[in-house]
């Protein structure tokens, strides 16, 4: 099946570009590959002296995602390497500062290696250059989907019926969004046995990919100020059927962080949980209430599902949390789900 990007032509245009506007050579070693999310293989030659990336092929148009873009290095060598559309000038200089390279189709470029410093920005788009519509997984009510299948694998295997009253979803829209799965190699097909994910852990990267500029936004997040700083370490919030994320949660799982911003996912309503605790509405607050998306026995006491802690943390692109999600994912997630 083709890819739902023009990754192919995306990676061609930017490596003519980067060799256009630096000089340098660059050779495609590995094509994108559906089965390997880092998905293409690219040597520089430096003074005769090759240098490999592993080529993430995406487009960018938000800060959340370069975290968990960032966070393949720690999967091993070689380093990745963004390759996008276009990269604006405050995007190439947050993947500078959180030091993942990149290239772009305009010729924008930063890249650092022993013996090797590259850092173009400013360059105009030749042209507008759209990456395909998202998939149906990747839309909102598909990524509840997704969460589900990852917490349960078995769950794959429902009827699609069974599927829609477990996530909230609609029938039809769980159909679109299997096929899509099914399509893009992430569910082997019903016919022989039953359907069941394949490579959990390529999905889960999607999923927090996409879930901080697709699902979040729709989980009705409001902000708030406390009247003291502690006041959330004392509190019980199981009686408000609220959950702890971010670095709260990091805080309370690894023990590494000290929390500065809080995140509460709400079950249900937040008003009594906002009343008791005097919260004050505030634009910048460091209180920030969602809704919680996921059925209740998927959280961890008190605290949201690792996944979702640890999507919130690279979200975020802050140093320090994007080190304690990489503890979260070491203990909790490296070995993702088994398919059935």
């Amino acid at each position: 099946m083709p890819q739902p990007t023009d990754q192919h032509g995306v990676l061609k245009r930017a490596v003519a570009a980067l060799e256009a506007a630096t000089g340098l050579h660059a050779a495609v070693l590995a094509e994108p590959n559906e089965k390997d999310h880092r998905n293409a293989m690219l040597e520089l030659f430096v003074n005769d002296r090759p240098i490999r990336f592993a080529a993430e092929i995406k487009a960018v148009d938000r800060f959340q995602t370069l975290g968990a873009i960032k966070a393949m290095d720690a999967r091993g060598t070689p380093p990745t390497l963004l390759v996008a559309p276009y990269i604006t000038a405050a995007t190439a200089q947050r993947c500078r500062e959180i030091g993942l390279p990149f290239i772009d189709e305009a010729g924008n470029a930063y890249l650092e290696a022993p013996g090797l410093f590259v850092y173009v920005t400013g360059k105009r788009r030749a042209e507008p250059t759209r990456m395909a519509s998202a998939a149906r997984a990747l839309a909102p009510a598909g990524l509840r989907i997704v969460f589900a299948l990852l917490h349960n694998p078995e769950l794959a295997g429902a009827s699609y019926r069974e599927i829609a009253r477990t996530t909230g979803v609609a029938l039809g829209t769980v159909g679109n969004a299997m096929a899509d799965l099914e399509a893009r190699g992430h569910l082997a097909p019903e016919q022989p046995g039953p359907r069941r994910l394949l490579a959990p852990e390529r999905l889960q990267q999607e999923w927090v990919t996409h879930y901080p500029i697709r699902l979040r936004p729709k989980l009705q997040a409001r902000r708030f100020t406390a009247p003291r700083p502690d006041w959330w370490r004392d509190l019980d919030i199981g009686l408000h059927q609220a959950y702890w994320g971010g670095e709260v949660a990091a805080e309370k799982l690894t023990g590494y962080l000290k929390a500065e911003k809080l995140t509460l996912y709400v079950k249900d309503r937040p008003d009594p949980l906002i009343l008791a605790n005097r919260l004050r509405p505030e634009r910048d607050g460091e209180i920030e209430i969602l809704e919680a998306f996921w059925i209740p026995d998927e959280a961890n006491g008190d605290i949201a599902p690792p996944l979702v802690v640890y999507a919130d943390l690279m979200a975020s692109t802050d140093p320090r949390n994007i080190e304690a999600a990489e503890l979260i994912r070491d203990r909790y997630l490296a070995k993702a789900p088994r398919a059935a």
